[in-house]
């Protein structure tokens, strides 16, 4: 079980849901191989096209940011290019 778990919901501009897509999976190749990432889950919303879900499970809430800094601001540009707002972000731990 992952000690930290990051949960972002992003919604594309209109017409840009695959490019969102292609850009998401894109970043999960270069989250996944980072020391304390423990996988990453990418979901798309079944009921409002073009909304994902993407859920990065940590060794805990210091190996995440660790991990995200050293992955840098220039990875999430493409990302950032094709979100209709900003994305809502939730830092989660397990209850038990």
């Amino acid at each position: 079980m992952s000690a930290y778990t990051r949960l972002y919901r992003m919604t594309a501009r209109d017409g840009q849901g695959a490019a969102l897509r292609a850009a998401l999976e894109d970043l999960a190749g270069k989250v996944c191989p980072i020391d304390g990432c423990q996988g990453i889950e990418l979901l798309e919303d079944a009921d409002k096209t073009g909304t994902f879900v993407f859920i990065e499970r940590w060794a805990s809430a210091e190996v995440h940011r660790t991990g995200s800094a050293a992955l840098g601001k220039d990875a999430f540009a493409p990302v950032m290019a094709v979100l209709a707002e900003p994305p809502e972000a939730s830092g989660l731990s397990p209850l038990n």
